[in-house]
């Protein structure tokens, strides 16, 4: 069951990164109702028979004297703020896989299932110097320390399963960089997690990834994710590059979750990684998906290849 309103952090956050702009349209148009309404009125007392329009005037009288209309302002502000939050959440079923998919604005590390994090080629955990404590994979890090597991012990672990594709002495942090899409199972206190190598570290510290890589990442990530060791029901993602990865400008928010979508639907095709697929969308970026339309769209990019 959906949540109400008061009770969904991430619309108070939604609110609280767009205050400025929902404020001005919320009191626009709740002042605009309001003088439709004080208009309504006034048309209704120059064309009421004198009887009925002495008793609407003491009607007035007696809400002008109990604030009752500073409520109304009140109330035309409330509605005028729901209409302006936008919707946060679209789904589509495909019968024919036995899927779905789910975008919402949400708290991935909140969320059932697996949670897929993004990071460096390195592996890297080293927060402030190397991984911002902003940024997803920093909040991650920093469940990890807060529940005293250690994360570096179990990436050790997993990376005995693989092969650094290069090393170079001149990095920040661990020196040994691994393919992109390379994955790492990670459990915090019975909580699954996946670390997922999707950026390149630099010697200067900055991360990078150019577009073709971004969609070769994703088939691999999906790919390894089918392994029957490792499938959930439940596999959450967020939108991989929207912030501290240095990826074209004009690659927008939309583009990198259809990308996300077309891939995993092309990897369902063979062998799906989880039933539903859960795409988190940062309250800063609701603005920049059309969850109306959603829906449809999937619909078109679960028939469309990947380029």
């Amino acid at each position: 069951m959906e949540k109400t309103f008061f009770f969904q952090p991430e619309k108070l956050s939604y609110i609280r990164l767009h205050w400025k702009t929902l404020s001005w349209r919320t009191l626009k148009d709740g002042l605009s109702w309001f003088f439709v309404f004080v208009t309504v009125i006034g048309s209704l007392l120059a064309f009421l028979p004198e009887d009925e329009r002495d008793s609407l005037l003491k009607t007035i009288d007696f809400c002008w004297s109990q604030g009752l209309f500073v409520a109304i302002v009140l109330l035309f502000l409330l509605i005028a703020l729901f209409v302006h939050l936008p919707k946060m959440r679209a789904v589509y079923t495909n019968k024919n896989y036995d899927i779905r998919v789910i975008i919402e604005c949400c708290d991935l590390l909140k969320q059932d299932g697996l949670k897929v994090i993004h990071t460096v080629d390195t592996f890297d955990t080293e927060l402030n110097k190397i991984i911002s404590p902003r940024s997803l994979h920093g909040a991650f890090l920093q469940l990890g320390l807060d529940q005293k597991v250690d994360i570096d012990k179990q990436i050790d672990q997993a990376l005995t399963m693989y092969k650094p594709i290069r090393s170079n002495k001149n990095l920040p942090g661990r020196s040994d960089q691994y393919a992109l899409g390379t994955i790492c199972p990670i459990e915090i206190k019975g909580n699954p997690f996946c670390c997922v190598s999707f950026t390149h570290l630099q010697p200067n510290g900055t991360i990078e990834i150019s577009k073709d890589e971004y969609i070769k990442t994703l088939k691999r990530m999906w790919h390894n994710l089918s392994n029957p060791r490792l499938r959930h029901e439940v596999v959450n993602v967020a939108v991989m590059g929207n912030q501290f990865v240095d990826l074209p400008a004009e690659f927008s928010t939309e583009q990198k979750i259809d990308l996300m979508i077309q891939t995993f639907f092309a990897a369902a095709r063979e062998k799906s990684c989880c039933r539903t697929l859960r795409i988190c969308i940062h309250p800063s970026n609701v603005m920049d998906v059309d969850f109306e339309q959603y829906p449809v769209i999937i619909e078109h990019l679960a028939k469309r290849p990947v380029l």
